[in-house]
């Protein structure tokens, strides 16, 4: 327990000083770029979020060259502070900065002060569940999130690698992760999933500071907002993973914050930051260039309110080219890399290498298989589907409203639930957005140019951004930038609300305190059996034999296999514990295999061999046993052309490691 504690004390110490290397390069830019009347609060968010895009790209470019070292690493955040760190001290301590809101910390209620404690406490809460070792509940890190960073580590470079399409999406998170596995020198993982957390509270320092844009300066419409994404069990526990959502709602919400700012006043400063923001959305996932989009249509969305535009040419060119510069990379990786600048999307358009027709439209029918179906029903179900339904009403479900029916038989269950693989009480999104939100008909004065554009504005991307995922992928978390500007008008319609007379406000005060009991009851159930583990009473090897698998499949690995040995695995796509070359073989994934031209298991082990592989892994629980890949697993153990090596029968079915044996002749 106490060499836990430490390494938790020096991972605390680590995520500290890249905070403040963030802080850092981030309050340079702020200091050039700072727009007329900016608070200091807003200074602040502005700082951190282009500090840790700065951050995040310098590893990119760091991994391109091959200089994927700790020392190098550090002198990149060593950089960082030499080049802000006086400008952090000056522009965010000394300088006199404008207070931004009419009302003050005491002039809240003193129920609005105990929502504000609360959500920092469960900011704190989330931070330490970021100690918890990634585990089976965090499918997507183990198999890329964090899996791809390892291996760029261990590689020593940023490279092409061909078994996993995710592989090749935009990585502006990852490369933080990438710097927190380096610093720690992969002895722990808090470090980099701290990184999705300081994501977490951008957004709500984002929410926070957009009442200052609006009529009354609201601060309490900003803390509404914040309190109502800090306790939006979605959201909470996101951030305590290494996965992007969070990111991307950080950089959609800092970019629709700019573009808010530059139309509300003439400053095109703050429409630069909405470019870099944009960039970085569209760096972190395919979707953020909805983001980029919106920086190209400004003139339009000028022109629409009736502004003069002769003055903002300028303007807008520099933020149109700075989020493409921003997002360019990724894009042009990919080109190099796949042919592909969007792989493995619009391959009817441009190709991709290692991928195929067959394969794209399987992966686009993947994706439509979440959630449930496309008609008008499920279009005005949406609603309470969102925020009341337990279930994704996904298609095997077979119900737009109510309960599925076929949870213990349903093949297509792991699609259901609103977190991911975890089952959880419903409201995973909370009753606050159903509840309040309708309201803001009523009484937001939407036809004012201060609501119409700081509100409704972000209103209709996110509309937009439904919209795809109405079309596209159900996937909830996907729409966790659509939840967060719904967080938004909560708090501007909380804020209204209050302002009418106090039966109104002490009702409302009501709902909202009731909504943020629910939430808090629903993540205190989620991290409840992860608490032990984080503060360090369980021990995190005895908690990854107990609830994830794949461990005890790497603990044999690691310790049986011989260090040049590289594995196929089949049905199991959780490569992040294990410290020896491996890539996903089954067919779908990649064409490293050409299954179409194998007859039989000889011509298999003669591609494996091609290929190097020396050893298999088969989670027979993923691969059906009527399978040709099964049928020819049990032809090679039966004339002794595999043999099996280990197998865990802990977990039904089983999971087998296999050596490919060297014969003669093959």
């Amino acid at each position: 327990m106490l060499v836990t504690l430490l390494q938790r004390g020096v991972d605390l110490v680590l995520f500290g000083g890249c905070v403040l290397a963030a802080l850092s390069v981030g309050a340079a830019s702020v200091r050039r770029l700072a727009p007329f009347g900016i608070s200091r609060l807003e200074a602040v968010t502005l700082a951190l979020g282009a500090g840790i895009v700065v951050i995040a790209y310098g590893v990119l470019v760091i991994g391109l060259l091959g200089w994927l070292h700790r020392a190098v690493l550090i002198g990149w955040l060593a950089v960082c502070y030499a080049v802000g760190l006086r400008d952090a001290l000056q522009e965010l301590g000394r300088r006199r900065f404008p207070y931004p809101f009419a009302e003050r910390w005491r002039d809240l209620h003193w129920t609005e002060r105990v929502l504000a404690v609360l959500t920092v406490v469960l900011n704190l809460l989330a931070l330490l569940l970021c100690f918890v070792p990634p585990w089976a509940g965090e499918w997507d890190s183990l198999s890329y999130h964090l899996a791809v960073p390892k291996l760029y580590w261990l590689d020593g470079r940023v490279h092409y690698l061909p078994f996993t399409h995710h592989a090749q999406f935009p990585m502006t998170p990852q490369m933080l992760y990438l710097l927190g596995l380096g610093l720690t020198e992969l002895k722990s993982a808090a470090v980099a999933k701290s990184f999705h957390w300081l994501c977490f509270v951008l957004c709500q320092l984002a929410l926070l500071s957009w009442g200052a844009g609006l009529p009354h300066r609201s601060l309490r419409m900003g803390l509404f907002a914040a309190v109502a994404f800090a306790t939006m069990p979605l959201a909470f526990t996101e951030a305590t993973t290494a996965y992007v959502d969070v990111a991307l709602t950080a950089f959609v919400l800092l970019h629709l914050l700019g573009l808010t700012r530059f139309l509300q006043q003439p400053d095109g400063r703050w429409l630069l930051w909405s470019g870099l923001f944009a960039g970085a959305a569209a760096g972190t996932k395919y979707t953020g260039l909805l983001c980029v989009a919106v920086v190209v249509a400004a003139p339009a969305v000028l022109w629409l309110m009736r502004r003069p535009l002769a003055g903002q040419w300028r303007a807008v060119l520099a933020a149109t080219l700075l989020a493409f510069g921003v997002a360019a990379p990724w894009y042009i990786k990919n080109w190099l890399w796949t042919g592909n600048p969007v792989f493995p999307f619009a391959y009817g358009l441009f190709g991709g290498r290692q991928w195929s027709a067959e394969m794209a439209q399987a992966y686009t029918l993947s994706n439509r298989e979440f959630g449930g179906g496309r008609d008008i029903g499920a279009l005005l179900a949406l609603p309470f589907n969102l925020t009341l339904n337990e279930i994704r009403f996904g298609r095997c479900a077979g119900q737009w409203l109510g309960n599925c029916f076929q949870k213990g038989t349903c093949p297509k269950r792991w699609k259901c639930g609103k977190f991911d693989n975890v089952d959880t009480p419903p409201l995973s999104v909370g009753i606050l957005p159903l509840a309040i939100s309708p309201t803001a008909v009523l009484l937001v004065p939407w036809a004012t140019v201060s609501f119409s554009v700081g509100v409704g504005l972000p209103v209709a991307v996110a509309v937009a951004w439904l919209a795809w995922g109405f079309a596209e992928a159900q996937y909830l978390r996907y729409l966790l930038p659509v939840l967060a500007v719904g967080c938004l008008v909560v708090g501007v319609t909380v804020a209204a609300w209050v302002r009418i007379n106090a039966v109104m406000a002490t009702l409302v005060r009501s709902v909202v305190a009731a909504g943020v009991v629910y939430a808090s009851l629903v993540i205190m159930w989620y991290a409840k059996p992860l608490l032990p583990v984080a503060v360090g009473v369980e021990e995190p090897e005895s908690f990854l034999r107990a609830t994830t698998p794949v461990y005890r499949v790497a603990e044999f690995v690691n310790r049986a296999l011989p260090h040049d040995a590289v594995i196929a695995t089949y049905g199991e796509p959780l490569g992040y514990y294990f410290e020896r070359r491996y890539f996903w073989a089954d067919d779908g994934h990649n064409r490293l295999v050409p299954y179409a031209r194998l007859k039989r298991v000889d011509d298999l082990i003669v591609a494996w061999r091609r290929l190097g592989v020396t050893h298999i892994i088969v989670n027979w629980r993923y691969v059906p046993a009527e399978s040709v890949i099964a049928r020819w697993i049990a032809d090679g153990k039966r004339r002794g052309l595999l043999e099996t090596l280990w197998r865990d029968d802990a977990a039904l079915p089983s999971t087998e490691v296999l050596a490919v044996v060297r014969r003669r002749g093959l």
